[in-house]
């Protein structure tokens, strides 16, 4: 709607501004053009953004019953300056960017590669993710696009349950909360992290339920709690949980999936990597904020 004689100028400038900032998100992020390469061709380094790539987009058709599929892009510096990448972080934690010990140096003229690896469990129809790859001379952000066909997803977390089902499943927690892992809930909450570590057993253990859209109300945003927790109390809450508490405990030892050392490194993630990238994401994100405000 557009402002009428009645609306102050102050007024229509936070509207004009908050719009110009909804806009040039769309064309930093998805409406951002991008030329994609299929999964495995090949082609020369060409594409410029402080290194040269050989793509910035990758896709790929998945096969039934193809529950991972990994992209990897091949880089080259070009320039006379050394490149510092101090991190890696995705747009959703079912896809990782697998990177070395960081900040991982690349000399004038030293090739490499990082690759990327989807997680397509319980996903279903054109899944793209973005990698925003942090380095000093600016940010990267390669795109992964996969066509999922619905053999992979019979009925997987990315299903939207009906209200009735939402509480029939509250009833169940509240009688047994390990019910979470057992019966008709082992396709969404107990395949999915078969063999996941760090970031991808957070989003297949953890943000299926507290990162999601229609989360219960007493279910805990843990961005906003994560601040300032140290290992033993995320160790506490994930292996053995509290009386009293619908959170399930996920130790084997308590009839929950996950073994010791999934546990430690999802405390690892946790209290080591889960901060640093929510710092990352709010100064992208201001940085975007103040690219988007040119008016003074």
């Amino acid at each position: 709607m557009f402002p009428t004689t009645t609306v102050s100028f102050i007024q229509f400038q936070k509207v004009f501004l908050a719009t110009v900032f909804i806009l040039s998100q769309y064309s930093a992020i998805g409406g951002r053009d991008v030329t994609y390469l299929e999964k495995g061709e090949k082609q020369p380094l060409k594409i410029e953004n402080v290194l040269t790539w050989d793509s910035l987009g990758k896709q790929h058709q998945s096969r039934p019953n193809e529950l991972d599929v990994g992209f990897e892009f091949h880089f080259q510096n070009r320039t006379d300056k050394e490149v510092r990448i101090t991190n890696a972080y995705t747009s959703c934690g079912c896809t990782v960017a697998k990177l070395p010990k960081t900040p991982w140096i690349i000399k004038p003229g030293q090739k490499g590669s990082i690759p990327i690896i989807m997680d397509l469990r319980g996903k279903t129809g054109i899944i793209a993710k973005e990698t925003t790859v942090i380095t000093n001379l600016g940010n990267i952000t390669l795109t992964t696009k996969v066509s999922v066909g619905p053999t992979n997803s019979p009925s997987g977390p990315d299903r939207a349950r009906s209200t009735e089902e939402r509480a029939a499943n509250l009833r169940l927690a509240a009688k047994n909360r390990q019910a979470v892992f057992q019966n008709n809930c082992i396709e969404c909450h107990v395949k999915p992290t078969i063999g996941k570590r760090g970031k991808q057993l957070y989003a297949t253990a953890c943000g299926i339920c507290h990162d999601a859209k229609n989360r219960a109300p007493f279910v805990t945003e843990l961005r906003a709690l994560s601040k300032g927790k140290d290992k033993a109390y995320w160790n506490t809450w994930i292996a053995d949980s509290k009386p009293g508490s619908l959170m399930p405990a996920f130790a084997k030892k308590h009839g929950g999936i996950l073994d010791d050392s999934q546990i430690k490194s999802l405390v690892a993630y946790l209290t080591r990597i889960f901060p640093r990238e929510l710092k990352t994401k709010k100064a992208v994100k201001a940085a975007a904020n103040t690219r988007a405000l040119p008016l003074k």
